[in-house]
């Protein structure tokens, strides 16, 4: 029997406490960060990320077999987004609340990777390095609002399967590193401290079961309610020779 990827963990999060210091380009750490990746639920119309800073998953899994030449996306990325800047007094305009405009994504090697890995991502530079649109605003003073980042494009996924050297067993290990962008509504500029978070892929890895389509009952293995190919065992069937995760379910 297959067992859930290890992969989520409730933590607890204690109160932070740091001293602002100036950094590269003139950003201070700590005053507009990412928290961590959330963890999205099955809700009545499909895929949910709450808001929930204490359950968040620390490294993700990518099966690059289930990926579809015909998805919007290979992996996704629910970053909790906090902006730490001075909050208004006296009920002061909130020049410091940030309209995000987008994520930057960078893909790097991390480990585990073989040679042809690497081949892949220094072949691929737009694919592995690129900004994700998005827009929302986060109220200042420790406001949070989280995000879905399209985080590996198919076609750099597809190409990693093809030519990247991938063990069924998730043995190499990606490094994503995002960095929400964003301007106060004072006018300046602002990006948050960059935030790196490991993703193991694999080729078969997450495939639970295998059988003819369409099943006859629902799976039991019904997949990550936001991408089948990402972080959670789903049940697939064959299809004229074509995987299909999740199965579709014969009408009762």
């Amino acid at each position: 029997m297959n067992q859930r990827p290890p992969l989520r963990r409730l933590i607890l999060l204690a109160a932070l406490t740091f001293t602002p210091s100036l950094a590269a380009c003139g950003r201070v750490p700590g005053q507009f960060e990412i928290i961590n990746d959330q963890v999205p639920v099955a809700g009545a119309t499909g895929c949910m990320v709450p808001v929930n800073p204490i359950l968040y998953q620390g490294v993700g899994r990518l099966d690059l077999s289930i990926v579809q030449g015909d998805a919007d996306t290979a992996y996704l990325f629910f970053p909790l987004v906090q902006n730490n800047l001075p909050s208004a007094t006296g009920g002061a305009e909130d020049t410091n609340e940030i309209q995000l405009s987008g994520f930057n994504v960078d893909i790097t090697s991390l480990a585990g990777t073989t040679p042809a890995t690497d081949s892949v991502l220094a072949g691929n530079s737009s694919l592995a390095h690129f900004r994700a649109a998005w827009s929302g605003g986060i109220r200042s003073g420790g406001g949070q609002v989280n995000a879905i980042v399209e985080a590996i494009p198919v076609a750099l996924a597809t190409q990693l399967l093809a030519d990247g050297g991938v063990a069924t067993a998730p043995t190499a290990t990606l490094n994503l590193r995002v960095a929400a962008i964003g301007t106060t509504v004072g006018g300046t500029d602002i990006q948050s401290d960059p935030f790196d978070f490991p993703l193991e892929i694999c080729a078969g890895c997450l495939v639970a079961n295998i059988q003819a389509c369409p099943y006859m009952s629902a799976p039991a293995n019904p997949g990550n309610p936001c991408n089948p190919a990402q972080d959670d065992f789903v049940d697939c069937c064959t299809n004229n020779g074509a995987l299909v995760c999740p199965p579709p379910v014969a009408a009762q």
